[in-house]
């Protein structure tokens, strides 16, 4: 039987669930209008800029794209201060954590984050056959004592999403430079900063600063802020020497030419990046004065989201706002049965969030 050669390691994943497409919920109920808020997606659309670099490279398409990625790379050198040796490229930032986990963790090596965290570091470890060890979080946040104390001698990488998904907290810059002192230089740190732009608090750490120590590598993507989701595209920054060592695990063409060329179109537009932001920012103080008015617990958020519970079946009230033509995340594949997270959009749809809200909770 075909199953005798299926990994037990492999069949045993649950695979990720994005958020439900808008054309499949129209489709389903019938529905004309639908806003989706469940993905984290940029509620502004794509970039005029990008668009017109996109069109204007668009004949390209039957080359191949450039492997080394060179374009991008100097871009994104200029854009952070680094060299273009100390970065490497992804279809998104997932396939860098992929990278990571292919190219330092072998069966029986332990990896360390937190629970109620990005839900890809363990799909990714149990592909490969790792020990995942999830530690409790402290108030929904990250105790980075506490995954100090998980350190194995088997232990080869800790992820930290920072700001954290799906509950927009974060661990601060003091509480990073005490965890890092206390990890040994043969075990990798990754932070995972995928919504860095829409940090407001002025003690968020400067992780850039800690290339330098050796053991550290930062992720960071074009899908949210810059409303690249669609195009896949994501970096990753570390020492040289890490950056060509997980080269070796890359496909050489693994960033196709559009989402280069938009790469580049999206750095060069500040304005899109502020007017991006600012929406955010206000999305969200937004949010918290409806969840406090409703009398609803929530998480205050560094990102572009924010996570509320509802007191309630959170399937349920996913159910009844999308026949609403809203679709949002239920949390309880987070084990937050109660909790949804709802991204934050334009001020009307965020209004017709709140709206229906309040008569699902009825």
């Amino acid at each position: 039987m075909i199953e005798n050669i299926f990994r037990p390691n492999i069949d045993e994943i649950h695979p990720y669930e994005p958020g439900k497409p808008i054309d499949d919920v129209k489709r389903e109920l019938g529905l004309r209008s639908v806003v989706k808020m469940a993905s984290n997606e940029n509620p502004l659309g794509s970039p005029k800029t990008v668009i017109r670099a996109i069109q204007k490279h668009a004949k390209e398409m039957a080359l191949y794209p450039d492997g080394g990625q060179y374009k991008l790379k100097e871009a994104l050198s200029g854009y952070l201060g680094v060299s273009s040796k100390e970065i490497i490229l992804g279809n998104g930032s997932n396939e860098i954590i992929e990278f990571i986990v292919r190219g330092f963790v072998s069966e029986g090596d332990r990896v360390i984050t937190s629970e109620t965290s990005f839900l890809i570091y363990k799909l990714l470890s149990q592909v490969v056959g790792a020990e995942f060890v999830e530690v409790p979080t402290e108030n929904l946040k990250y105790d980075l004592g506490a995954i100090a104390r998980e350190i194995t001698d088997t232990t080869k990488v800790i992820f930290i999403a920072n700001p954290n998904n799906p509950t927009g907290t974060y661990v601060n810059r003091a509480e990073v430079l005490e965890f890092l002192d206390q990890v040994p230089q043969d075990v990798l740190v990754c932070f995972d900063e995928a919504y860095l732009d829409f940090v407001d608090t002025k003690d968020f750490p400067s992780t850039l600063d800690y290339l330098k120590r050796g053991n550290v590598i930062i992720l960071r993507t074009f899908s949210k802020s810059h409303g690249l989701a669609g195009l896949r595209l994501g970096y990753g920054v570390a020492t040289e020497k890490i950056i060509s060592y997980l080269n070796k695990v890359r496909q050489p063409f693994n960033v196709n030419s559009l989402a280069q060329v938009a790469g580049v179109a999206a750095l060069g537009d500040k304005a899109y990046l502020e007017k991006s932001r600012q929406l955010v920012l206000d999305g969200r103080r937004f949010f918290y004065q409806e969840f406090e008015k409703m009398g609803l617990e929530y998480c205050p958020s560094q990102a572009n989201f924010v996570l509320v519970n509802v007191k309630k079946d959170s399937v349920k009230i996913f159910e009844k706002l999308l026949k609403k033509g809203i679709i949002i995340r239920s949390m309880a594949s987070y084990d937050l049965p109660q909790w949804i997270r709802v991204t934050v959009g334009y001020p009307k749809d965020n209004k017709r969030l709140i709206r229906e809200l309040k008569k699902a909770l009825k």
